[in-house]
C-alpha cells in the first residue's frame, strides 16, 4: 500500500497544484452566491478524483432535539443500488441525504469529533453494515472539519485501491479548511438574511403604525369634511361616493370584496397620483406584511370587474387610477 507521503516529489506538487486549483474555483463559486449544492458536488467531484476514490459525501453536522448529531449531506454521490434508492437519491438531491446512525464509521466520527481510516470495513468492530445491495465497502475514510472547536462537517470517501492513512488526511488539509469556512459563511449569510426579513418586517410595521396614528390623528376632521365631499365621477357611468365609500354604476350600487373596496376607496383618495405598494399594503391588509405579488392580484381583480375604469401601473412603484 503506497502512502500519500511515499509518492514521487513531481506527483505530489502536481496533486497539492490540482488541489489548491479546485479549492480556489470554489471559492469563487461561493464570492458568485452559488448554490451549496452546486458547490459542493463539484468539491466532492474533485475529492473523488484527486484521492482516487469511489464515492463519497460532504455534509455539515447537525444536532436533533435530544441533542443527537447527524449530517445533513450537500453532496453524496449516487451509488443506488435498487429502485427505491434511485428514487431516494432524486427526491433528496437538492435536499441532501441524511445520515444518522451513530453505529456506523461515520458516527464514530460524530461521536468523537476525531477522523476515521479503515481499510478494512467488514472486520471493523466501529462499523454498523451495510444496507442490502449497498455497493461494495472496501476501504473508507472520514474527516471531520471545524470552526474553532466547533464540528462543523464530515467529509467521507470511499474505495481507494491503495487505501487511506493519516498523510493523506495532512495533504486534505487545505480542502477541510475550506469545507469549514464555506459553511461558517453560508450560515453567517444565513443569519445576516434573517435579520435583514426581521428589520424589513418592522420596518413595514413601523410604518404601518405611524399611518393608524396620523389617521387617527386626523379622524375627527376627516369625518366632518366627508359630508361635504362630492361624488367622484369615474367615467363611463360610474361614479363614488367618498360619504359611504360606495361605488354606482348608472346609479346602481355595485358590491365589491371588502379588499377590492379598500382598494378602490384609496386609489380614488389619490386619484390621478401614484399610489406606492407599501400605502396599498398597510391601508388595505394592515398589519399583515404581503408580497408584491399579493397586491398586483387584488389589482387584476379589481380591473376585470371594473374593465372601464384606467387603473395603471406604474412599475416598480405602485398604481395610479386616471379619471
Amino acid at each position: 500500500m503506497t502512502s500519500f507521503a511515499e509518492l514521487p516529489t513531481d506527483v505530489q506538487l502536481a496533486k497539492s497544484y490540482e488541489l489548491t486549483n479546485a479549492i480556489t474555483q470554489a471559492l469563487t463559486q461561493f464570492i458568485a452566491e452559488a448554490n451549496p449544492y452546486i458547490l459542493f458536488n463539484g468539491l466532492l467531484d474533485n475529492l473523488l478524483r484527486l484521492t482516487e476514490s469511489e464515492y463519497g459525501f460532504i455534509g455539515e453536522v447537525f444536532y436533533n432535539n435530544t441533542g443527537q448529531p447527524y449530517i445533513q449531506s450537500y453532496a453524496t454521490t449516487n451509488i443506488s443500488w435498487s429502485k427505491e434508492t434511485s428514487e431516494l437519491y432524486q427526491k433528496t438531491e437538492q435536499q441532501g441525504l441524511t445520515f444518522s446512525k451513530l453505529n456506523t464509521l461515520y458516527g464514530e466520527i460524530l461521536k468523537t469529533g476525531k477522523f476515521v481510516i479503515s481499510n478494512d470495513p467488514a472486520n471493523d468492530p466501529r462499523s454498523g453494515g451495510l444496507p442490502k445491495g449497498h455497493p461494495p465497502l472496501n476501504r473508507f475514510l472520514g474527516i471531520p472539519f471545524f470552526s474553532g472547536d466547533t464540528l462543523l462537517g464530515v467529509v467521507g470517501i470511499a474505495n481507494r485501491k491503495s487505501g487511506y492513512d493519516e498523510s493523506l488526511i495532512e495533504y486534505l488539509r487545505p480542502f477541510l479548511s475550506t469545507c469549514g469556512n464555506l459553511i461558517q459563511a453560508y450560515r453567517n449569510n444565513q443569519q445576516r438574511q434573517m435579520v435583514e426579513q426581521e428589520l424589513l418586517s418592522y420596518k413595514r410595521r413601523l410604518a404601518a403604525l405611524i399611518t393608524k396614528r396620523e389617521e387617527a390623528d386626523n379622524n375627527q376632521s376627516a369625518t366632518r369634511q366627508d359630508d361635504d365631499r362630492p361624488a367622484v365621477i369615474l367615467g363611463n357611468g360610474y361614479t363614488y361616493v367618498e360619504k359611504h365609500n360606495t361605488l354606482l354604476f348608472n346609479n346602481e350600487v355595485l358590491p365589491l370584496t371588502k379588499k377590492e373596496s379598500l382598494l378602490l376607496q384609496l386609489l380614488v383618495k389619490h386619484r390621478n397620483q401614484v399610489t406606492d405598494h407599501r400605502t396599498i399594503e398597510s391601508f388595505v391588509w394592515k398589519d399583515v406584511v404581503v408580497s408584491e405579488s399579493s397586491i398586483r392580484a387584488l389589482v387584476l381583480r379589481l380591473r376585470k370587474k371594473l374593465p372601464d375604469i384606467t387603473i395603471k401601473t406604474i412599475s416598480g412603484v405602485g398604481f395610479l387610477l386616471a379619471v
